[in-house]
């Protein structure tokens, strides 16, 4: 029956052959399905047999595991019973026993006897247990399936049960649906590029066009081990698919580039490149294009998008934690020091309330800004004037105390002549009826004759009432305004005067003060008939010192009212507060402190700060030298030559007592303006020390990201900015130039250029005061406001904007993210250092990371 069963599968194979040779379709389907359904019978008998033969190797594994489990129990009693024995006979050594008398030393030897021989019969049984090699009757040896199994331990075997053995690759077939399956076998070790390889060898394909993607369509890459490409429960199953074609065409730039530059296609090439900016405009303009195209078309777009991270942690390394304490600890000193020199408050009530006194008086009478002409000044002078400073019970008097003389100075130009007319022409003579006088006051324009009628009034009366005993207003003096400072300079609304001129001084601690008042009201009285104040005139100068003892301050005023040769009247007050020491016996031991901590941290800064950034730079760029034109060399530099200039004016100028500095001026006529001034100058200089402190101690708190984030954004965008000024510098000044031209014949603030420059930012920024000034009917003005605001705020104010945000956009980028690079810890790390003080002071300064 087999036989009749085999001799019918003959049969229908011939037929199905026969049908083949005859290209019979159906005989042909027929056999396709009978070699598939036989190729899947074959395939689960496979995988039948491989079921079975990984349950048999378990199997094995787990009597050869119990094997070794039992060798180790017999080796370990083995291990016992000797010692056992060497113990009990460890016992019996020492002495030498003659003979054994009781029953027990007998018991003892009995089990010497036992336990020896135990031992020999043990290692004989495993001796025979070995398993001896036989052989079949061709001489070949047999083995045991124990025998052939590998010996591994049970972890092994659990770390096994996980790894990937079999691997399922599909294969897409290109431009169509079809796909074909195949299992590969895979070792740990195995990567994907092996794989691939394989696969490409077994249908016949080029491993270059293929790749291995997973099932969630993710790209494989070679070098990665089959075992790590899914996941727990992932099926292991690759996709051969072919990859995606690139465009072999080249596009319009590339074949404009490598067309000839010479020759006679070279009008073709001009040709060609005209069409395809026309292109470029038209794609552009639309929707197409390629994307780098269109991004090219828009500024700062493709440099944005194209950017990467640049790990930008490097200046860290420059940052210290000893920068940053030198750095706050000399800043927080200066604002106390500044605090110390200008307590709130004060300089403005000592201020406020002597010029609120000397401009409005009682509120009835002429105040001193409402002074426009020369007939103006006398009302202030015998009413204001008269009455707070020369009456023992005025206002001025009850709160301030004053020190010294009352100073009335005049400066005048020489009387008007002919020679003095300026010649336009050669041809042009002025007449002889006219006469011109200077218009401004200097050395060589100023009257030096004396005059004979104050002489005769002034002979019989110096020294007498109150007033000084060199007083001599009738003849000129170089040098009436002078102190231990220098001579007093005075900056004017339109010129500037020196200490020069006809003075009157009377004494303001003089008893009774009633006589000074009647002396000084007659004065004035007599002044005024002789035409003291006369076209000629320039400048009328009334200063005086009062001492505040609510704040121990001195006060230095000064009130001036300008004359100019077109016939305007401009009053000018400067009251400024000071001290003429800064040390006065206990009083300013704590700011002499605090000045020498500032003096030590400051060498260190200056020597020692540069010394390290100039090793920095050094190593990094290979010359320290670019350390010295960079902006923190110059703001060190700059810290360390102002606060010695501070330092020499506070303790070289301000080491007068309060007492002496009464004394000097009750004996002599002196002006407090210069030292006032100088006192003014140095607190702006220790303003400008907190200034360039608070600079670098900004540039080291760059170890905080958002920091670093504004302030490079701001660096770069100034950078910009400071391009952008070969443009902006030349409009600013045309705008001021044409302001000049529009409006200095209507606003003061347009009579000189730098004026002018003032008010020209002052309507830039919408200065409230400056745009009530503006008259809507001057044609020329509205022109000038109208173009102002779009050069300023429409053109630059918004170009900066934008570059702003451009520049914070690509700093950000840049950058990096906390995370990756650590910022945080970085931080964290230099302040947590602050809490071992001890061991943190003496590493403070050590110029070695």
């Amino acid at each position: 029956m087999a036989a009749g069963i085999g001799l019918l599968k003959a049969d229908d194979s011939s037929d199905l052959l026969e049908g083949l040779h005859s290209l019979d379709i159906t005989a042909c389907k027929e056999h396709i399905r009978q070699l598939q359904a036989r190729r899947e019978r074959r395939r689960e008998l496979v995988e039948r047999l491989q079921e079975k033969l990984k349950a048999l190797n378990n199997e094995l594994a787990a009597r050869k595991e119990e094997a070794d489990r039992c060798k180790k129990d017999l080796l370990e009693e083995q291990a016992k019973n000797r010692r056992l024995a060497e113990a009990r006979r460890g016992q019996k050594t020492g002495k030498e026993v003659v003979q054994i008398q009781d029953d027990q030393h007998r018991e003892q030897e009995l089990e010497l006897q036992a336990a020896t021989v135990r031992r020999f019969m043990e290692s004989t049984l495993q001796e025979k247990v070995k398993r001896d090699s036989t052989q079949n009757e061709l001489g070949i040896r047999i083995y045991d399936e124990v025998e052939l199994m590998v010996e591994k331990s049970a972890d092994e075997q659990a770390l096994e049960s996980k790894y990937i053995d079999t691997v399922l690759v599909t294969y897409c077939v290109p431009n169509s649906e079809l796909k074909y399956n195949l299992s590969f076998r895979v070792d740990k070790n195995m990567t994907t590029k092996k794989l691939r390889e394989d696969a490409c060898l077994y249908w016949g394909l080029s491993e270059v066009e293929f790749i291995l993607k997973t099932m969630s369509n993710a790209k494989v890459h070679d070098e990665l081990a089959i075992q790590s490409c899914f996941r727990e429960n992932e099926d292991a199953q690759f996709l051969l698919v072919q990859k995606t074609p690139k465009n072999a065409t080249l596009m319009d730039k590339e074949l404009l580039h490598i067309m000839p530059k010479a020759g006679r296609k070279a009008r073709r090439v001009a040709k060609q490149s005209g069409k395809l900016g026309e292109a470029k405009g038209e794609s552009a303009a639309g929707v197409g294009g390629e994307l780098a195209e269109q991004m090219l078309l828009l500024p700062g777009l493709f440099r944005y998008m194209t950017q990467r991270d640049q790990n930008v942690k490097q200046h860290l390394e420059r940052l210290k934690l000893r920068n940053l304490c030198i750095y706050l600890t000399v800043l927080i000193m200066t604002i106390v020091d500044i605090y110390l020199q200008l307590p709130p408050g004060a300089t403005y009530s000592c201020r406020e309330g002597v010029v609120q006194l000397m401009t409005e008086g009682d509120g009835q009478g002429l105040h001193f800004e409402e002074i426009r002409s020369l007939e103006e000044v006398w009302p202030w002078l015998s009413d204001t004037v008269a009455d707070q400073l020369l009456v023992k019970s005025s206002p001025l008097r009850t709160y301030n105390y004053p020190v010294g003389y009352l100073q009335v100075r005049l400066q005048e130009v020489q009387p008007p002549t002919a020679a003095r007319c300026a010649q336009l022409d050669s041809a042009y003579a002025v007449p002889v009826n006219v006469t011109c006088f200077a218009t401004q006051y200097t050395a060589l324009t100023a009257e030096t004759s004396t005059n004979v009628e104050v002489e005769d009034y002034f002979t019989n009366r110096s020294g007498f009432d109150g007033r000084h005993i060199n007083t001599q207003p009738w003849s000129f003096g170089e040098e009436r305004s002078t102190s231990a400072a220098g001579e007093a300079s005075i900056a004017g609304s339109f010129w500037d005067f020196d200490g020069s001129g006809y003075s009157i001084e009377y004494d303001l601690q003089f008893s009774p003060l009633e006589t000074v008042r009647g002396a000084f009201l007659t004065d004035m009285e007599f002044l005024q008939n002789q035409n003291w104040l006369s076209p000629e005139s320039r400048a009328l100068h009334l200063s005086f010192l009062l001492y505040n003892s609510n704040y121990d301050r001195f006060i230095s005023n000064r009130y001036s009212v300008e004359m100019t040769g077109f016939g305007v009247v401009r009053p000018l007050a400067q009251v400024t507060i000071f001290r003429p020491g800064i040390i006065e016996y206990n009083i300013g031991l704590q700011q002499l402190l605090t000045d020498v901590i500032r003096l030590f941290f400051v060498l260190l800064i200056c020597p020692l700060q540069i010394y390290w950034d100039f090793m920095y730079e050094r190593r990094v760029n290979g010359s320290g030298c670019k350390h010295f034109y960079s902006v923190q060399g110059l703001v060190d530099l700059a810290l360390g030559v102002t606060f010695f200039v501070m330092f020499g004016l506070r303790y070289g100028n301000f080491n007068v007592l309060s007492i002496d500095y009464f004394v000097q001026h009750a004996q002599t006529p002196l002006d407090a303006g210069e030292l006032a001034k100088q006192f003014k100058l140095h607190i702006a200089i220790d303003a400008v020390i907190s200034g360039l402190l608070l600079y670098r101690f900004a540039f080291f708190m760059r170890v905080n990201r958002h920091f670093f984030l504004i302030w490079t954004t701001v660096q770069q965008a100034a950078i910009v900015a400071f391009r952008l000024l070969t443009i902006g510098l030349p409009v600013f000044v045309g705008l001021i130039f044409v302001s000049m031209a529009v409006g200095s014949s209507y606003d003061e603030m347009n009579r000189t250029f730098w004026s002018s420059a003032m008010r020209v930012m002052l309507l830039i920024y919408a200065e409230v005061e400056t745009v009530k000034d503006y008259d809507p009917n001057r044609g020329w003005q509205l022109s000038f406001n109208v173009c102002l605001y779009y050069f300023t705020r429409l053109v630059f104010v918004n170009c900066w904007i934008a570059v702003l945000i451009h520049e914070y956009q690509k700093v950000r980028v840049a950058a990096g993210s906390i995370e990756r690079y650590r910022w945080k810890d970085f931080i964290v790390r230099c302040f947590l250092a602050c809490q071992a003080v001890p061991e943190f002071v003496p590493q403070l300064f050590k110029t070695k990371n």
